[in-house]
């Protein structure tokens, strides 16, 4: 039988044990992640209720330390898990790419040193080396966790992205560098169709029906690729120091990606309504590369895509990707690859011709 709802999901048993304990003790070990080794202490204690799965992380965890949960290992390679509602924050990280989806509700994501509420809608994609827990208190809220390998990731969101290579770096370098940013956050609001979806998806979990892992993989793309479409530009960062939360740079790299052969440093500090001076901050900070340092890289890229394309005359390339003529094009792109376009067309074709069948 299929959900026909994701409203009024009841309690599950270890909910209610939690909850009770929740109601009648102390809500400090809710208001605040906890550590591994403080959860072991309060249950040696006996300061805390346990429900029958409430060493989850000890038992998934390398080693059974409790910190570093396994790595997805099934064909799909998705899980799909909804979160409890009551259980104890305990900070974990894991080796696989984790998405948090506020179904319905809100709940609290705890990282180590802060924590930011989610409201519903609210996606939030997870560092694999991110230290985090969530806390939810409330019986209405419905929570997935979306679990799946980086290939699995990579392929079907990165690769979905329209904000072109320039985005996909600057996403892949908050995911996978160990001293960057823990998360992504997209807020997508009453998005009925993910809605339907994450019915779908728990439907699959709790049912397990023929070919459940397939299903669950083929909506999880879904998922992304929605996310991806729809939301690409609205997603969050943290500042990884302070971890201030801004909504502008995945914007500013999107438009620089479809804007790269007019636009302006000036230009696109009015569009986007900040000085000058802080818009080269910013993109500074999170990038790690100037203004003109990405710019030419951009019409670099797209030279090379031209040139693939067929397109060799340098004069018509130099005006397509935005450069006064061929000799200044010529000069970026040697700046850039360390040969001039001329020997890298050269080399092309010789190459081309070189792996034809004799």
């Amino acid at each position: 039988m299929r959900l026909e709802s994701i409203d009024n999901l009841p309690l599950d048993s270890d909910e209610k044990i939690w909850k009770k304990a929740y109601e009648t003790g102390e809500t400090i070990y809710w208001d605040r992640a906890i550590t591994v080794s403080e959860y072991q202490n309060y249950v040696a204690e006996g300061l805390i209720a346990i429900a029958p799965s409430s060493h989850y992380f000890f038992d998934k965890s390398q080693n059974k330390l409790g910190v570093t949960i396994d790595s997805i290992k099934n064909e799909a390679n998705v899980t799909i898990t909804r979160h409890r509602r009551y259980s104890y924050p305990v900070l974990h990280n894991h080796d696989y790419v984790e998405i948090v989806y506020i179904a319905k509700g809100y709940c609290t994501n705890c990282f180590e040193g802060y924590s930011f509420k989610m409201n519903e809608g609210d996606v939030c994609i997870m560092a694999p080396s991110s230290i985090h827990a969530l806390s939810c208190t409330n019986d209405e809220s419905v929570i997935l966790n979306i679990m799946m390998n980086k290939d699995f990731f990579d392929q079907n969101f990165l690769g979905f992205l329209r904000g072109g290579k320039l985005l996909v770096d600057y996403l892949e370098s908050i995911l996978y560098q160990r001293d960057s940013s823990p998360y992504i956050l997209f807020p997508t609001g009453k998005d009925e169709w993910l809605k339907e979806l994450a019915r779908h998806l728990l439907t699959e979990t709790m049912q397990q029906p023929h070919a459940y892992e397939y299903s669950t993989s083929l909506l999880t793309g879904e998922f992304l690729l929605h996310l991806a479409r729809e939301y690409e530009m609205l997603a969050i960062v943290p500042n990884k120091k302070t971890q201030v939360q801004n909504n502008l740079i995945v914007s500013v790299l999107c438009y620089l990606n479809v804007n790269y052969n007019k636009a302006t440093l000036e230009e696109t500090a009015k569009f986007f309504g900040y000085s000058t001076a802080y818009l080269s901050r910013l993109i500074h900070k999170t990038t790690g590369k100037t203004f003109n340092t990405i710019i030419t890289e951009l019409q670099m890229e797209h030279a090379i895509d031209l040139f693939k394309k067929g397109t060799t005359n340098l004069t018509e390339v130099a005006l397509e990707i935005g450069c006064f003529d061929s000799s200044h094009f010529s000069k970026k792109f040697k700046s850039v690859y360390g040969i001039s376009p001329t020997k890298y067309i050269a080399q092309s074709i010789n190459k081309a011709y070189s792996s034809l069948p004799v």
